[in-house]
């Protein structure tokens, strides 16, 4: 409920402060006099645009309502606007979402929330089974999904057998070459032999002449241990000695022995090296495309296969994805049949009791009509769009709701809508929802006011007279020269004040008819 709005600097209005109370208020006053202000003022919190508004030679313009205990607050300085939701910063669109979760504004001027197919529809939703709906939208979620995912894997669906084939190109490749662990440093030894075959056996031959050729090594080591030895039997250090030599000999003629070996099984071989050497290319190959070293490609194939079984297990993914979908879309119109079965039976119930309601508030001739428009494909709310349409007499063709009605009329199509469906905010405002009304009529529009105000507060502006003697709080707008103030009239003033509005005057006769008119007031409806 609106406890309290506070206004500055709002065109003529410098400093106003409206505390309205539950149920019914009226604000009333001149022509003029700055009522609607107060609507403009609730309409920026709405997100409505400020442009001309601001009080000429002011400032800063700040609207401030606060709903059960939450300040809600816009201000403008300096060309910029600040949205404030309890004092603390917020985007515009915040402020508005949470002032809409209160309040509901119907005004002549304003671009009115009914003229949207959005709200159109809420009306007419408020009647159907609220499980329909929920049913529909998950079911329209899910198969969104669905089709996101289907899109995305089939959109990828080139690139990603060309990956594939790829990835089964490097693999074929990596196996071919059947590459084993501490292959290549076994290979660069053996090429590295084979390239200088003649220069090892140079040096080996040397080496061996120089342990058993002429003046050889093994010669005057054994010289040296017979010496030893005779020496020993005088000596034991020079026993000893001899041992050691004794060992080092065997050693010595033991690597004799494998040179000689060596140097036999040392024989060119060409085709090999050939091998040898185009083995290694094969491998620098690889290692330049796929990583460093035997391991860094055994690596990047198993790597490979990885991807690659991902791949491949996309494509089933998607078979199953695109079972899946089908199955969403049959409950998807399975949903979506039903949910339009619900909207066209409300919808037939909605055309004739709105008709009816909006006769009663001084239309005789007017007609209301819920059309369901079929959409091309399922959306987000069902297989069709909700539209109003309307006409003001019969020589009139039914045209869409925003096109036909005028802000009067579309005030109090809203007033009989918000009766039939209850699919308002909890507090209410109308603009001049009297506008054209006299008579009958006049009583008919302040009845069902009242009886919106039984379930929610309600402001309306008006200059019905019936209508504010059925409210239970009541504000005048009044202007003196270049300023406006708000007052609550109560009592006699209350009295003088539909007086004013019954005639113009104060007379005596006009005083006592509105006496008469607030004890009808107070009647129950």
């Amino acid at each position: 409920m609106l406890e309290r709005l506070e206004v500055q600097n709002l065109a003529v209005l410098e400093r106003v402060s409206l505390e309205p109370g539950p149920g019914l208020t009226a604000l009333t006053g001149e022509t003029g006099a700055g009522k609607s202000l107060l609507v403009d003022a609730l309409l920026l919190l709405l997100g409505e645009r400020a442009e001309g508004l601001l009080r000429p030679g002011a400032d800063t313009l700040l609207v401030t309502a606060f709903f059960n205990g939450k300040s809600l607050s816009r201000r403008f300085s300096g060309g910029r606007s600040l949205a404030r939701i309890e004092g603390e910063v917020v985007s515009l669109r915040e402020l508005a979402e949470e002032a809409s979760r209160h309040l509901a504004v119907h005004a002549q001027h304003a671009a009115l929330a009914l003229v949207g197919r959005k709200a159109q529809r809420g009306f007419l939703d408020a009647r159907v089974e609220p499980g329909l709906l929920e049913g529909y939208r998950q079911a329209y979620a899910r198969y969104q999904v669905l089709q996101e995912e289907i899109a995305a894997l089939e959109a990828a669906a080139r690139e990603r057998e060309r990956k594939a084939d790829i990835l089964r190109f490097q693999i074929q490749e990596i196996e071919r070459a059947q590459l084993l662990p501490g292959e290549l440093e076994q290979l660069q030894r053996e090429a590295e032999r084979l390239r200088h075959l003649e220069a090892l056996r140079a040096r080996v031959s040397a080496a061996t002449a120089a342990l058993s050729g002429e003046g050889d090594a093994l010669g005057l080591v054994g010289l040296a241990l017979r010496e030893l030895r005779a020496a020993g039997r005088h000596d034991p250090h020079l026993e000893s000695l001899g041992r050691d030599l004794e060992g080092a000999l065997d050693a010595l003629r033991a690597v004799g022995r494998e040179l000689e070996d060596y140097l036999e099984g040392l024989e060119a071989d060409p085709e090999r090296l050939e091998e040898v050497e185009a083995r290694l290319a094969l491998i620098e190959r690889l290692e330049r495309k796929y990583g460093e070293g035997i391991l860094g490609i055994l690596e990047f194939a198993e790597a490979a296969k990885r991807e690659l079984e991902g791949l491949e297990g996309a494509e089933e993914r998607l078979g199953a994805l695109r079972a899946e979908r089908e199955r969403a879309w049959e409950e998807l119109c399975t949903f979506g049949r039903r949910l339009s079965e619900a909207r066209e039976e409300v919808g037939q119930w909605l055309s004739e009791a709105a008709t009816q309601e909006i006769r009663a508030l001084g239309m005789p001739t007017a007609r209301l009509r819920v059309a369901l428009l079929p959409l091309e494909s399922p959306g987000p709310e069902g297989l069709e769009e909700v539209q109003f349409f309307f006409s003001a007499n019969p020589d009139l063709a039914e045209a869409p709701l925003e096109k036909a009605a005028s802000g009067g009329e579309l005030s109090r199509v809203m007033l009989a809508l918000a009766l039939l469906t209850g699919a308002e905010a909890e507090t209410v405002v109308f603009d001049e929802v009297d506008a054209g009304v006299g008579g009958e009529a006049a009583w008919r529009v302040a009845e069902r006011l009242a009886c919106l105000a039984e379930g929610r507060q309600v402001l309306v502006v008006t200059h019905l007279p019936q209508i504010a003697a059925r409210a239970q709080f009541h504000y005048r707008v009044v202007k003196e020269g270049g300023t406006v103030r708000v007052e609550r009239v109560e009592g006699e003033e209350r009295v003088r004040e539909l007086a004013r509005m019954l005639s113009g005057s104060y007379s005596e006769a006009a005083l006592e008819h509105a006496r008469e008119l607030l004890a009808v007031g107070r009647r129950p409806i």
